[in-house]
Formats: structure tokens, C-alpha cells, sequence
């Protein structure tokens, strides 16, 4: 990382909370590098004031860890879900917009080449009005920490693994969802207590078309990947499909073509590059916020069995 980001300096590393163990991890990977290894992550904020932190705790911390950075001045990198609760989410919000850092989630689709490949022909008009979209996002199970087995600490599937077909959606439709709904199950959970083993998020857009997400944890073990992601948008000049790593345009007039791919961007070198001269992120704040704030309805929705507006109206 350093000879990709020679500006950049690690001044510290510590566990979110007593009961992470990170001290293994650190000796395993960094002790080496004489880094400084903290106990208590607020007396390495206070006595190395870093510029920036990188936020990725137990799950149900991260809103309390990101607001306590936002309020020193610090930038975030955070990792998903931001907030677990309406209740994280609009501490967090009250946080980010009372202070000047910047807050970027770790959600990284935006720069993966065949998304922005397909964003681009979109914007462009290659497929006309999107009024179809269908989604899918799979990860292998595997044996998962314990605090994936309860919702107060896990947050949920849908947080932490549908966000990112929910992300794709909005950034896809400017964000143009009027209502939610869904349905999860902890069935076939493999043993992980509370945690949705699948579901189904489902969207109005305001376009009245609508879109739906399908996400698990049955992606087979002997898979090449450990995540599957597929999209396909239809609109009523085209359709667009992502999978494998392609993305493909198929006009309803042409022959169907492979499109051309950028080469590959990290979303946190951008963020590096934003913070030293102000290039623009794909994933702003305003982004991050409405995506989290979907993922947490989408959930709402599930639990309930019932449709909820896509954002709040106070």
C-alpha cells in the first residue's frame, strides 16, 4: 500500500472494543512494521490525532466508533453497515453534518469495472427508461464469529450483505425509490442462531417499475469466488446484464456487445486522492446515508411482513 500510496502512514491500530481480539491479528501481520498496538482505540485517537481512521469494528460499534472520529475531526472509512439501528443511523448523520470530515462507507461496487461499465451505458441511453431490475447477491457461509448469530450485534443480512445489491439499485435509479418490502429466513442458517440465511428485498421505483434483490449465504463451497453478483436492468431500449465479472449490453435492435472496462480503481485510493486534492468519490456521504437508511427499511420491511415508504418523511 505504501508504494501505491506513498502519503500515507499508519499510526496506529486498536480493537473496537475489550473483547476483539486484535492482538493476534497484529502481531501475525504488523508487529513487524513497529506500529504502535493500542488497548483502548479513544487513547490512540487522542494521542496520535490521525487524519483520517479506518472504522471496522464488531458491527453494532461502528456507528458509536465513527462518531467518535467525526467528533474529533477525523475522516472515516467505514465498513458496512454504518449504523444498525434508525437510531446509530441519525447519530451518525447528526455527526457527519455538525462537523468538516468526511465519512466514506466501504462499499466499493461503484468502482468495480464492469458496474461502472454499465452505469456509463445507462447514462448514456443505451438502455432507455430502466423499469426492471433483478439482482442477486451470494456468499459462501462458511463457520462465522459468534456475533453474527444475534441481530443486536450482527444488524442482519440484510445490512450487511444485501446493502450491496441495494447500493447497485440506487446508484442505478439516482435513487428514485418510492417504497420497500421484503422477506428473510434463518432457515438453513448452518447453526448461526438469528442470522437470515436468505431473502428477498423488493422496490418501487418512481418511475413505477420496479426492482428485486436476492440474497444468501448458499454460494457452494468449491465455487472459484467467495461472492456471486449478477444484475440485470431492462428498460425500453435495451437490456443490461452484469455477471462474471462482464458487462453486457443487449440492444433491442443489434446484436448484443461485450462493453469496454476501465481498469480497475480502489475505492480507497480515490478516497486518498479525494482527501489530498478534492477529486470527486462515486459514493458520497448523501449516498451512503440513503443506502444504509434503505437497508435498514428493507429490513424493517422484512421483520414485518409489510411495505414502508423507502425513506422518512420527518
Amino acid at each position: 500500500m505504501r508504494d501505491r500510496l506513498p502519503q500515507l502512514s499508519f499510526v496506529g491500530v486498536a480493537p473496537g472494543s475489550a473483547d476483539e481480539d486484535a492482538r493476534e491479528f497484529f502481531v501475525d501481520q504488523m508487529e513487524a512494521s513497529l506500529i504502535p498496538f493500542y488497548e483502548d482505540y479513544r487513547r490512540m485517537l487522542d494521542r496520535e490525532k490521525p487524519d483520517l481512521a479506518v472504522v471496522a469494528p464488531f458491527f453494532f460499534l461502528q456507528s458509536r466508533i465513527a462518531c467518535e472520529c467525526l467528533e474529533r475531526g477525523i475522516h472515516v472509512f467505514v465498513e458496512k453497515p454504518m449504523a444498525v439501528s434508525f437510531e446509530q443511523l441519525e447519530r451518525l448523520r447528526r455527526a457527519h453534518a455538525q462537523g468538516r470530515a468526511i465519512l466514506c462507507p466501504m462499499l466499493a461496487s461503484r468502482y468495480v469495472p464492469s458496474f461502472s461499465a454499465a452505469w456509463r451505458a445507462l447514462k448514456d441511453g443505451q438502455v432507455g427508461e430502466p423499469l426492471l431490475i433483478t439482482a442477486l447477491k451470494s456468499y459462501k457461509l462458511g463457520s462465522r464469529h459468534p456475533m453474527y448469530t444475534h441481530r443486536a450485534t450482527y444488524g442482519g443480512t440484510i445490512p450487511w450483505v444485501a446493502i450491496h445489491g441495494i447500493d447497485w439499485i440506487h446508484w442505478f435509479t439516482g435513487g428514485a425509490i418510492s417504497e420497500v418490502s421484503g422477506c428473510h429466513t434463518t432457515l438453513g442458517n448452518g447453526g448461526h442462531g438469528e442470522m437470515e440465511s436468505s431473502g428477498v428485498c423488493m422496490f418501487r421505483l418512481a418511475n413505477s417499475g420496479c426492482a428485486s434483490l436476492a440474497f444468501d449465504y448458499f454460494r457452494p463451497g468449491p465455487a472459484s469466488t467467495h461472492g456471486e453478483d449478477r444484475v440485470r436492468i431492462a428498460g425500453d431500449k435495451g437490456v443490461l446484464e452484469i455477471a462474471g465479472g462482464e458487462a453486457i449490453l443487449f440492444p433491442r435492435d443489434t446484436a448484443p456487445r461485450r462493453l469496454e472496462k476501465e481498469e480497475p480503481l480502489s475505492l480507497f485510493q480515490e478516497l486518498i486522492r479525494h482527501l489530498d486534492e478534492g477529486t470527486p468519490l462515486r459514493i458520497t456521504a448523501a449516498d451512503a446515508f440513503a443506502i444504509s437508511e434503505l437497508a435498514l427499511r428493507c429490513r424493517e420491511a422484512a421483520d414485518t411482513k409489510s411495505a414502508v415508504a423507502a425513506r422518512s418523511t420527518t
